[in-house]
């Protein structure tokens, strides 16, 4: 059967559907050579069973699979982020998954929308990762023979550790020194806009502090932060953000990532932005919501997603003149080296954010 005439026979696609899907999967042998990986097109039956709409392999280079999977069914136990794509509406990159054929591969997934913003298929690149699993395993057997150490190597570890800790607690005081003195400003000045302009510059020093106050107290290595630990504090430290009369729930869920301490700045400091953004300008019309942070981890790269159920905005519009916009999509590009990626409408907006582990 072919492809026209599998989207065709899919009740819940109709005409316009089918062109837009027809026109995604016209690039899938362009997009498979540029890549040397199958490239797919998924397509949504249940919330969690999809349709292997097409399956194109590189014309030259190798595949993860024997077979054509065309026809075949994608389950969101063995391919996790195809779903997650379907149901966020926005790019998932570097997640593993497990072929119908029961080899492991790595996936980036983009979804299909159609006019009316609904997400209809997904593009999907994968890529064998049977011998980078192999070479993990070893990596993981030295590092864990190299960890024994000597009894004298540890104890010099043990007061480097100390030392860190007590730099971190110093740093921590600071910044919380400097969100005092700006909290003290905001309370004498007489303009609604500088007060305003002031809470989200504490709000920011805040987010900073957060790693600092983890890396003295939670962090065993002094090196490394965990995600849910940050988010548990970030959210503490947007609370205070809460526009009067108004009651938005900030919910945290998704994968725990081990982070180092600059790129667990540089994340804080994102979602930060991102979540005060949204409690300040989604709820205008509304007098309750939800913003929620997902974190979805990946083999080689990992994906945060802010999403809320606001009024939504035009992200083109938005681009001359937003501060907090600016800083986001300076710190995603330069400092996590990431890409971000922004969708909104009138049910809500969900913004994006990649990066690589360090």
């Amino acid at each position: 059967m072919s492809l026209e005439s599998l989207l065709r026979a899919m009740p819940e696609l109709n005409e316009n559907d089918v062109q837009t899907l027809l026109q995604a999967a016209s690039q899938m042998q362009t997009i498979a050579d540029l890549c040397n990986s199958d490239i797919f097109l998924d397509c949504p039956l249940t919330e969690d069973k999809a349709l292997v709409a097409a399956h194109v392999r590189p014309a030259s280079g190798t595949t993860a699979y024997e077979h054509d999977v065309t026809g075949e069914i994608a389950t969101a136990e063995k391919e996790p982020a195809v779903f997650k794509a379907f149901a966020e509406g926005v790019p998932i990159c570097d997640i593993k998954a497990e072929t119908q054929e029961g080899r492991p591969v790595r996936q980036n997934v983009c979804p299909v929308k159609a006019d009316d913003g609904r997400v209809i298929g997904a593009l999907i690149r994968e890529k064998d990762i049977r011998e980078e699993l192999i070479r993990t395993e070893k990596y993981e057997q030295l590092a864990n023979a190299f960890s024994q150490g000597e009894p004298s190597l540890r104890k010099e570890t043990e007061h480097e550790s100390a030392a860190m800790r007590e730099i971190h607690h110093r740093i921590k005081n600071n910044l919380q020194l400097v969100a005092s003195i700006l909290n003290l400003q905001a309370r004498q000045a007489d303009s609604a806009a500088i007060k305003g302009i002031l809470k989200e510059n504490v709000s920011r020093v805040q987010s900073i502090a957060s790693i600092h106050d983890i890396l003295t107290y939670d962090a065993g290595d002094m090196r490394s932060v965990h995600t849910d630990v940050l988010l548990e504090r970030l959210r503490g430290n947007l609370t205070a953000l809460m526009p009067a009369g108004k009651s938005i729930a900030i919910e945290t869920g998704g994968d725990d990532l081990e982070l180092d301490a600059d790129t667990a700045t540089a994340v804080a400091l994102v979602i930060t932005e991102l979540v005060s953004n949204a409690l300040r300008h989604a709820f205008t019309e509304k007098s309750t919501g939800t913003v929620a942070i997902s974190v979805c981890q990946g083999t080689l790269i990992d994906t945060i997603i802010v999403s809320d159920d606001g009024c939504g905005f035009d992200p083109a519009a938005a681009r001359e003149g937003s501060l907090g916009l600016s800083i986001v999509r300076a710190t995603v590009q330069d400092k996590l080296k990431g890409k971000l990626h922004i969708a909104s409408s009138s049910e809500g907006t969900k913004v994006s954010f990649d990066f690589k582990h360090a």
